[in-house]
């Protein structure tokens, strides 16, 4: 029999706490996790790695959400990963009109349901 490796999870987020957190839940069930702590740090990892998904922050220095998902849509030839958006303004999310939006995520969120998410994005429930 064998085992389907589970793609790859990349968490943005500045706030320390929230990305240690997430990681720590999503290695503990089994997925291949990274993280960085804005979309300047996202931009370097995704041009060397490939991602199932991505939980993104929107509001972040540097490079904030925005910027990731417009590198996503019109700067990256590698397959998009599906962005899960963790933010505190749903109501801006919604807005986003973006082709790779997978789910959106209001904080604080329940970890459970980020799980599911993620799992949804990699068509493993």
């Amino acid at each position: 029999m064998s085992h389907k490796k589970k793609p790859k999870v990349l968490i943005v987020d500045d706030d320390d706490a929230i990305r240690v957190m997430v990681e720590r839940v999503l290695k503990r069930e089994h997925f291949e996790v990274e993280s960085a702590r804005d979309g300047f740090e996202a931009i370097e990892k995704l041009t060397n790695n490939d991602y199932g998904a991505i939980l993104l922050d929107l509001m972040m220095p540097r490079v904030d959400g925005h910027g990731v998902i417009h590198y996503l849509e019109n700067e990256r030839d590698a397959p998009r990963p599906w962005v899960i958006l963790m933010t505190a303004n749903v109501q801006g999310a919604h807005e986003v009109n973006a082709k790779t939006i997978f789910r959106v995520l209001a904080k604080p969120f329940d970890i459970g349901q980020l799980v599911e998410h993620v799992r949804d994005a990699h068509g493993t429930t």
